[in-house]
């Protein structure tokens, strides 16, 4: 006779305690199997430490393993990536003498910012953010598409993410600590100007305001009705924003391209999700918020390779000024794609590469968790010189990416690595196996003109299954893009002294590697989504040319000259086409029900 709302309230209470209870003797049952090989192999007095330290922080496996049951799904895969993650998470206690103690010593600022973020995550965690399979990712294969995810909806399921706080809450800690002390190291922003800094601040409020705009009157940047996939080129937007590809761990899309993207992106997104959870705002409204931050992100991508160029704070804010007038930075300030979170995190890479501040691998793992080709950049990261000292470079070339693959276990990705041969035949789709390598070369030119000029497109009515805004098949050569080469060539022969200038040639070399020699992207006509990741090499070569001319020249202010007059034409080139391009969004795709 009791009422349906009090049985469920029940049912609720007592799969809670179950599900704690199960967990608990799992984890203990793990506990026991650690100290059990620990006596087989350590010395008495190191062994009995080891245990103490178990037993003291018995916690810590627990939450991780309710935080990674969150996004849990019904493959084989997954249970032994969580079950691997929950001995690395018990090896972890066993290392750390108290981890509450090691909390404890952070400052109030750590705890605010690393409780908000991990509150957001694992809200997220909670409310199923998991993706439809009415909707799989284009890039999955054919057997993951049959995992199901398990309902997240329930008494359970809150009661975990409560559990689950704590493992979130403390890996955020340490990420932030870690990342500040970095910067500090570094001195990213030690002398930065007010006048300076104001010119960045009206400049990111400007493209803030610029996408708040548009949002408020189209869907199609990210959420796209009832079409999720090439609403604007062949972007994926709606779809990553629709099923929070930012804080979702096993997210189909953080596959073996983007493997621990919701790792390194979280700490970002966690608050600007909890905020637009908490204040129930609209779809839009909470596309605004993450983008914002996404913004911000890519502003300070640029500036540290202002940094990383060494140049003064006048040719920092010319620098800045004509990335913004870029069309790939007006069309990734719109497109809520991965490209912004991953070129944060290669560029902070580079960074650090250029500073000699190589044993900050925390940068290497994000950048390559965020796009795993980004991992080209292992080779850097050894102190040691690959022609003198082989064997000892080699040997960190092992070391370092075994940690990597270390973390991927830690953070419940074994089935990235299970699944790499499968997913590895699923992207081969996308190479352009039937296009010539002249059309690959015509696409690479083209590509190198659309990272500062808007490109050739319009609306098609027959590329996908529904209307759509795509570039219009490449056919010739262009000559822009040629040109553009050439001097990036030229640049980098003069400029081969400065590392920077190095790194940059290098990049553009592994760009004609990836999007010619392999061809990603060329079968989808699709590589403008792949500017903001490759094009940066092309800006700074062009840069230093014209640097290596007003001083080898003694002309005086010639940077800043031309930097503004190139600004003016590149902005009266690129606004019309964007706003050609929205207007077709606002037409086609315009917010409903008043969302």
């Amino acid at each position: 006779h009791l009422s349906k709302s009090i049985l469920l309230l029940s049912v609720g209470l007592l799969g809670s305690v179950v599900g704690f209870y199960a967990m608990y003797t799992l984890s203990w049952w793990s506990v026991n199997l650690i100290i059990w090989l620990l006596k087989k192999r350590l010395p008495e007095q190191r062994k009995n430490a080891l245990i103490t330290n178990l037993k003291r922080n018995w916690y810590f496996p627990i939450s991780a393993m309710t935080y990674f049951s969150l996004s849990i799904t019904l493959t084989f895969e997954y249970f032994v990536s969580v079950l691997i993650a929950i001995i690395i998470s018990l090896i972890v206690s066993s290392q750390i003498p108290s981890i509450w103690a090691f909390i404890k010593k952070n400052c109030i600022g750590y705890h605010i910012i690393s409780i908000l973020t991990a509150i957001g995550i694992c809200w997220c965690g909670q409310a199923s953010c998991y993706v439809d399979l009415s909707e799989p990712s284009r890039a999955q294969a054919p057997e993951t598409v049959l995992s199901v995810p398990i309902d997240c909806s329930g008494f359970v399921s809150v009661f975990s993410a409560i559990i689950a706080v704590f493992f979130v809450y403390f890996c955020v800690l340490l990420f932030w600590k870690e990342m500040t002390r970095i910067i500090s190291e570094v001195k990213i922003f030690k002398d930065i100007k007010i006048a300076e800094f104001s010119v960045y601040v009206t400049l990111i409020l400007v493209s803030i305001v610029f996408m708040s705009v548009f949002f408020v009157q189209t869907e199609a940047f990210y959420k796209g009705t009832e079409y999720v996939y090439d609403i604007i080129y062949t972007s994926d937007s709606p779809f990553l924003l629709k099923s929070n590809v930012y804080l979702t761990l096993t997210h189909p899309e953080n596959d073996l391209r983007q493997p621990l993207f919701a790792v390194f992106a979280a700490p970002f997104i966690g608050i600007p999700y909890l905020i637009g959870k908490l204040f129930g705002t609209s779809v839009s409204v909470q596309a605004i918020l993450v983008n914002s931050v996404q913004v911000v992100m890519l502003f300070i991508a640029n500036f540290i390779l202002t940094k990383m160029m060494k140049l003064s704070p006048v040719k920092r804010i010319c620098f800045i000024l004509l990335t913004c007038c870029t069309y790939t930075h007006l069309l990734f300030v719109l497109m809520m794609e991965q490209y912004i979170v991953a070129y944060f995190w290669m560029i902070f890479c580079l960074y650090l590469i250029c500073e000699k501040q190589k044993s900050n691998r925390i940068a290497l793992w994000g950048a390559g968790g965020t796009l795993l080709i980004s991992m080209s950049l292992l080779p850097f990261m050894s102190e040691k010189n690959p022609l003198k000292n082989f064997k000892e470079w080699f040997a960190d070339m092992v070391k370092y990416g075994l940690e990597f693959v270390v973390i991927l276990l830690a953070f419940c990705r074994f089935d990235v690595i299970s699944s790499l041969t499968s997913k590895i035949l699923v992207f081969s789709q996308f190479t352009g196996q039937n296009l010539t390598i002249m059309d690959k070369v015509r696409q690479y030119i083209e590509f190198i003109h659309n990272y500062f000029f808007a490109p050739d497109a319009g609306v098609n009515f027959t590329a996908v299954d529904h209307v759509s805004w795509q570039l219009n098949a490449v056919t010739g050569i262009n000559l822009m893009g040629v040109a553009i080469l050439l001097l990036v060539i030229v640049s980098a022969v003069l400029n081969r002294d400065k590392m920077s200038s190095l790194l940059a040639a290098g990049w553009v070399a592994f760009s004609v590697i990836i999007l010619i020699g392999v061809g990603w992207g060329t079968q989808e006509n699709g590589l403008i989504l792949y500017a903001l990741y490759f094009g940066w090499a092309f800006l700074v070569l062009l840069f230093q040319l014209v640097e290596k001319i007003e001083n080898r020249f003694n002309v005086k202010f010639l940077l800043p000259v031309l930097s503004v007059g190139c600004a003016v034409a590149l902005v009266v080139i690129n606004i019309p086409a964007i706003m050609e391009m929205v207007s077709f969004a606002i037409a086609y795709f315009p917010i409903k029900g008043g969302r």
